[in-house]
């Protein structure tokens, strides 16, 4: 795959999110439980989503998963229960995108972190990924767009 790799300055971004840690295996299933957990509280608040669902990464050991998946908001919304109220940070970015099955983001990943390492640039927060096609409205998974967000210095 080609990659086109650069670096960025994001914007602050209200999000409504859900922290949670599972095993690697269980990711996928679980995000989409949670993703429509954090739709149903915007939906029931009369708002809707701003943007394409994430997936903040905290920690990876291999085994276990940190994270915490959300969508942003217009503004700032109230969370209730586990659906939290937060902001993805305003900050320099190393980013590329990911086209392709969600298997494969590993290599996408690996891609940036290698081309972070060769610009010096070294981390500076937890990264996370953008979602931007919908698995569901389109099923041809090479078509699948997955955006790689590294905060940097």
């Amino acid at each position: 795959m080609d990659y086109e790799f650069e670096t960025r300055q994001t914007e602050a971004q209200h999000v409504l999110t859900i922290h949670a840690t599972t095993t690697a295996h269980q990711l996928p299933e679980l995000l989409g439980e949670l993703f429509g957990e954090v739709y149903g509280h915007i939906a029931g608040q009369g708002g809707q989503p701003s943007g394409m669902p994430f997936t903040r990464y905290y920690d990876m050991d291999g085994v276990n998963v940190d994270f915490e998946c959300g969508m942003p908001v217009a503004s700032p919304m109230v969370g209730t229960g586990r659906v939290r109220a937060g902001e993805l940070p305003a900050c320099t970015v190393a980013t590329v995108t990911h086209m392709g099955p969600y298997d494969n983001l590993p290599q996408s990943w690996n891609a940036l972190l290698s081309w972070m390492g060769s610009q010096g640039l070294e981390p500076a927060g937890p990264p996370w990924e953008v979602y931007v096609t919908d698995p569901g409205a389109e099923p041809d998974q090479s078509k699948w767009r997955t955006d790689i967000f590294f905060p940097v210095r």
